[in-house]
Parts: structure tokens; C-alpha cells; sequence
């Protein structure tokens, strides 16, 4: 769609929970993940990394430390190094563990923003996406990754559609999303701008920008017609959209 064709008043975007409700319960949890949906979030977003024995597990960091809790059984080292058996014993904020991408989505009623933040996680991802039942909600899910050869290996082993993360739109990440067939950019809300966002929708490509907390940030999400608005709160988010748009 160009930007002579899109609608003179902002649509109202797609409100993504970022690592779920995470303002409101630990980030990464099935505990955020519900209250995000509990609060309004038509996604969710969450970061997946792959364990020492090729389980995908969910989390933002390489490494258990910043998340896990001071009284977690485990609270050191790197999820590449570890165990889908020695997670189990990690715990996180208010008795939350360490979820897989499997009971993630297994448990979600709308669809995922899935990050890949290790290309080595592609494939195993690809496989559970694959083996979704075609009506399940989890199945209309989006792979996003900074990390192109991720993008790629999903392209080539499922129908799953991509979305390159960026920091911000150049010619370059333009061309670079054209070769991996990405359906989406989603640029850091401080690397947009109206030219960059003309330049995304003309390239035919949904607009994701990530992560919005404030509301001036909120207001260059809507000046640039963004299709999705990422945030850690996902209530507030509603609100601000309900005062702005209706």
C-alpha cells in the first residue's frame, strides 16, 4: 500500500506484549504472557535460545543470571550450556520457571512474535511451527530476528511469515528484507521517522517498531502508521489508543 492510498486517520495498530506484560510480572513468563493477553494484547513477543541439548527455550538473555531469582536453585550460566533439565531448576521472579517455546504455544489464545536471538535456534523453531494444528491461534505467528540467516532458515523450512529487526531503515535493510521475502520491518521507535516509514509501506512491507512505553513515543507509532505497537504494558497501551483513536 502506498502512502497516497493509505487512510488519512491512523489505524489502530495490533498492540504486541513485549516479553508479555512484563511491567506487571516477570518478563518471559507464561505468567506475563497471560496478563498481557488479560490486558489487551492481540500478540505476543518473546525471545527464544536454544538449550545444550536442543530444546528452544524462552528467554531474552544467553545467560539465566539477570532474571533469575535470588532464591533459584540455579542462578548462573549460559542457556547454551545448559540442560533443558537443569532450566527446570532455575526460578524466576514470583515462582515463575524458565517456559519452552512448546508450553508457550501450547498456552497462547492469539498469535506470537517469536525472536530468534541465536541463528543456531532457526531450525528447532521452524519445527514447532510446523507441527501447529492449522486452526490454532498459534499458527498465524510471525519469526522476527536481527540475525538474517534466522529468517532465511525459517523461509526455507515453513510458510511462517519473517520480520527483519532493525535498529533503523536504510536502502540497505530495505533490500535486505526483499531478499528474505520478510512480510514486516520492525525498526527501534528511535531509529523511525515519517520518511523511513513511507519507505517501509512502499516497499509493501507491515510496520513493527519496537518498544513503546511513552507516549510521545506512541505519537511516532501513529504518525508513521505503524501496523503494530510493541510494549511491556500492554494495558496502558490500550488506554492510550482508546483516548486517541476511539
Amino acid at each position: 500500500m502506498t502512502p497516497q492510498s493509505r487512510p488519512s486517520t491512523p489505524q489502530r495498530p495490533a498492540i504486541v506484549g513485549h516479553r508479555g506484560a512484563s511491567v506487571h510480572a516477570p518478563e518471559n513468563t507464561l505468567a506475563a504472557f497471560r496478563r498481557a493477553i488479560e490486558d489487551g494484547a492481540q500478540l505476543l513477543e518473546c525471545d527464544v535460545h536454544l538449550s545444550a541439548d536442543g530444546h528452544v527455550v524462552v528467554m531474552h538473555d544467553r545467560t539465566i543470571d539477570r532474571t533469575a531469582a535470588a532464591d533459584s536453585p540455579l542462578r548462573s550460566g549460559a542457556i547454551g550450556e545448559l540442560t533443558r533439565a537443569e532450566l527446570d531448576r532455575v526460578l524466576l521472579g514470583e515462582g515463575e520457571r524458565v517456559p519452552s517455546l512448546e508450553e508457550l504455544l501450547a498456552m497462547t489464545t492469539v498469535p506470537l512474535f517469536i525472536e530468534v536471538k541465536v541463528a543456531t535456534a532457526a531450525a528447532a523453531v521452524a519445527e514447532h511451527l510446523q507441527a501447529l494444528p492449522a486452526g490454532s491461534p498459534a499458527a498465524a505467528s510471525t519469526v522476527i530476528s536481527f540475525h538474517e540467516e534466522a529468517l532465511a532458515e525459517v523461509r526455507r523450512r515453513t510458510d511462517t511469515p519473517v520480520s527483519y529487526l532493525v535498529e533503523q531503515v536504510d536502502e540497505r535493510v530495505l533490500e535486505t528484507a526483499r531478499e528474505l521475502g520478510a512480510a514486516a520491518l520492525g525498526p527501534s521507535i528511535a531509529g523511525l521517522c515519517l520518511r523511513a516509514a513511507a519507505a517501509v509501506h512502499e516497499a509493501g512491507l507491515a510496520l513493527n517498531p519496537w518498544t513503546i512505553n511513552r507516549p510521545e513515543q506512541l505519537e511516532i507509532a501513529l504518525a508513521c502508521e505503524a501496523d503494530s505497537v510493541t510494549t511491556d504494558d500492554p494495558a496502558w497501551a490500550q488506554r492510550e489508543l482508546d483516548v486517541r483513536l476511539g
